[in-house]
């Protein structure tokens, strides 16, 4: 590799929207101190506030604790759910008919009738909205034929996912023995599902109503009332037992920044959304993600071999930006790797590989180097002419 820029530090850079991030390992940010400990001191079991891009750790208070997690277990169930849609397994629009054990299922309900049919579609809106056991177990009986099968798969893919505080015993979070889960895991959970677009579509609906076929309606209203008065809410998660406790999961996005937070264990529901709005506050107040390296901004000019084209410019194909507290500078370096650039080329053809080293020249980040240009290969009509030219 060659190093070919200096360890800089940026000053002003602008903020960029982003995806969310994937199933990883969360990194406890390096500076976080006892003083943010300190600021925040949610009063609650357990609590977790981190940046959806990077994974960067906020705030945390006993994390990795094994808790009762109620029917915050509906997000791994309807992660199962998620992924069988994406198989082409399920269909949105296919009709379920609702089992005994689905209708008789005890807590939270959007009261299915036994024998009815209802679509994929409602049976989601009401596991979303108003957390509904009854829609939630017939969903499990649906991709697994029974819900202690549909459990099991649950249970493995916590396994796949590396969450090592998590056991699920049912899929709806009713209180029983070997059912439990940590902040730190509902959150990776959480960031599996709180992109999807049947997810979003549904978790920002604060109020609707479910036709059943008889013809009889029940009115649904969203538990999650940050959704309504904290800005930049899109989602969320709330949900109670006696064993776990108020609990709710959530997310929010402001100036690009999303901050996902997990709050287990809180006294009373007022307590509850009011931590959460506290961390989430504290998050955009005090970070943000920097724009380090724009995509849009070449890096260096190159020699082109068998064109008429001398040289080109190369771009980074992909932005950099990086989660930092507010004023604070990251120092980097840049080293790359790249081949002869020989056309032809189309423009976004990768030529070489670009590699950002942080002061201790870990490579934090790295990204295909591409040209933005076609580059034509010189035929022999192009010699002729321009022989003649020199003639």
């Amino acid at each position: 590799m060659k190093k070919f820029i200096s360890i800089i530090s940026f000053g002003l850079v602008i903020c960029l929207g982003f995806m969310f991030l994937p199933s990883g390992t969360l990194n406890v940010y390096a500076s976080k101190s006892e003083s943010v400990q300190a600021e925040l001191n949610v009063p609650v079991k357990s609590a977790l506030l981190y940046d959806a891009k990077s994974g960067t750790v906020i705030y945390e208070k006993n994390g990795h604790e094994r808790l009762p997690i109620a029917s915050m277990t509906k997000l791994a169930s309807l992660m199962l759910v998620f992924e069988e849609i994406e198989k082409g397994n399920i269909s949105l629009e296919e009709k379920v008919k609702i089992s005994k054990h689905a209708a008789d299922t005890e807590g939270s309900s959007a009261f299915l009738d036994k024998g009815a049919e209802y679509s994929v579609s409602d049976l989601i809106m009401t596991c979303i909205v108003c957390s509904a056991n009854d829609s939630t177990v017939a969903l499990a009986e649906r991709v697994a034929g029974s819900e202690q099968a549909f459990v099991a798969k649950m249970n493995e893919k916590a396994h796949d996912l590396g969450l090592k505080n998590t056991a699920f015993a049912n899929c709806t979070g009713l209180p029983i023995l070997d059912h439990y889960s940590s902040a730190y895991d509902i959150s990776k959970i959480y960031a599996q599902i709180c992109d999807n677009k049947i997810y979003k579509k549904f978790s920002k609906i604060w109020m609707t109503e479910l036709k059943h076929p008889s013809g009889r309606k029940t009115d649904i209203v969203n538990t999650n009332r940050l959704i309504k008065s904290f800005e930049g809410c899109d989602s969320g998660k709330t949900c109670f037992t006696n064993d776990a406790g108020y609990c709710l999961s959530a997310s929010a996005t402001r100036g690009g920044m999303r901050l996902i937070g997990v709050v287990i264990g809180a006294h009373d529901s007022k307590t509850r959304f009011n931590e959460m709005a506290n961390m989430f506050n504290y998050g955009f107040a005090n970070y943000e993600n920097k724009l380090v390296l724009s995509n849009k901004n070449a890096l260096y000019e190159t020699e082109v071999k068998n064109s008429l084209v001398k040289s080109v410019k190369v771009y980074p194909e992909q932005n950099f930006v990086k989660f930092l507290k507010k004023g604070e500078d990251f120092k980097y370096s840049l080293d790359y790797k790249l081949g002869n650039v020989k056309a032809p080329k189309r423009a976004h053809d990768e030529v070489g590989t670009l590699y950002v080293l942080d002061q201790n020249n870990m490579v934090v980040f790295e990204t295909p180097l591409v040209v933005k240009e076609d580059l034509h290969a010189i035929k022999i009509k192009d010699i002729l002419e321009k022989i003649c030219q020199t003639m």
